[in-house]
């Protein structure tokens, strides 16, 4: 029986198998990468979901992207993986206080502390990655790239905040993890957590979407999933909002240099009759620990 990777003692079910064949063909195409070895004897990648909350995973769990992926998938793809900043990033950074204590796991870059810049805030990292640790030298944050599971033991209660920004979608017992990051949370703390909107995928329609699909994703969430798996982590939901369309907005000015207000309104006025096609690209949950 396939075990439920968000909560544990509630049923799945399967709604979706996939061609692994094509998996490996589009992450070939796309990005020039070979990720044939992790899928060795998997003949197809089933979708499953939890019945109590709607959340859905990838399985074999065994098809996880390893340290060879993340190097490999960086170097072809480094300034999307590594962006300076996000609308994630500056909407998490107006709901904490001054003088707070901040965690973000799977930091990254470190990019998301900049936006807190002039809070005074006494900021944390926790990734992984090896690219990390060299990112963060020059930014004061205090670093480790320990395990969560271990970090947290180590940590608990200490955090006013604690972030996850694009991190939750990748791993493939979230549970676990959700129920590090809670740990770690002063009583009344805030968590943050950011990920892809899959309503019912990525865009809405292409269950193809490379970089959504194992091995860099994991799972697919929605506002349904994020909401109701709340209660089981002794967390309340305080708020929920969707990114829209400004990330194209924000696309366009790079490409043309073009970065007046008025020109944002005229392409926020443009755009709005595209929302539902492509817009809610991003859910943000700001979560209370009760």
């Amino acid at each position: 029986m396939i075990e439920n990777t968000l909560i544990k003692n509630a049923t799945v079910k399967e709604i979706e198998v996939l061609n692994v064949g094509k998996i490996i063909k589009k992450y070939f195409k796309n990005y020039n990468l070979n990720i044939s070895y992790l899928f060795k004897n998997v003949n197809e990648v089933k979708i499953m979901q939890c019945n109590e909350t709607g959340f859905r995973f990838y399985y074999p769990l065994s098809i996880e992207g390893d340290n060879k992926f993340y190097i490999d998938l960086y170097k072809s793809n480094k300034n999307r993986l590594y962006q300076d900043t996000k609308w994630e990033f500056k909407e998490g950074a107006n709901m904490i206080k001054d003088n707070s204590s901040v965690l973000d796991v799977g930091c990254g870059s470190g990019s998301f502390f900049d936006e807190l810049n002039g809070k005074n805030c006494h900021c944390y990292g926790l990734d992984k990655s090896d690219f990390a640790a060299d990112l963060l030298k020059n930014k004061g944050v205090e670093f480790s790239n320990e395990p969560i599971e271990i970090f947290a033991e180590k940590n608990i209660g200490k955090f006013d905040y604690v972030t996850g920004f694009q991190i939750l979608e990748h791993v493939k017992q979230p549970g676990e993890f959700i129920s590090c990051m809670v740990k770690m949370l002063k009583k009344d703390g805030v968590l943050i957590i950011a990920v892809p909107n899959n309503e019912p995928y990525f865009m809405k329609y292409d269950k193809y979407h490379t970089l959504n699909l194992p091995p860099h994703h994991m799972g697919l969430w929605n506002k349904d999933s994020l909401t109701k798996m709340a209660s089981h982590f002794d967390l309340q939901v305080q708020d929920f909002k969707y990114e829209g369309f400004d990330y194209l907005i924000q696309y366009f000015k790079r490409k043309t240099g073009i970065n007046s207000n008025f020109t944002s309104s005229i392409l926020k006025f443009s755009f709005k009759f595209f929302n539902d096609i492509v817009g809610k690209r991003t859910a943000l949950v700001i979560y209370k620990k009760k």
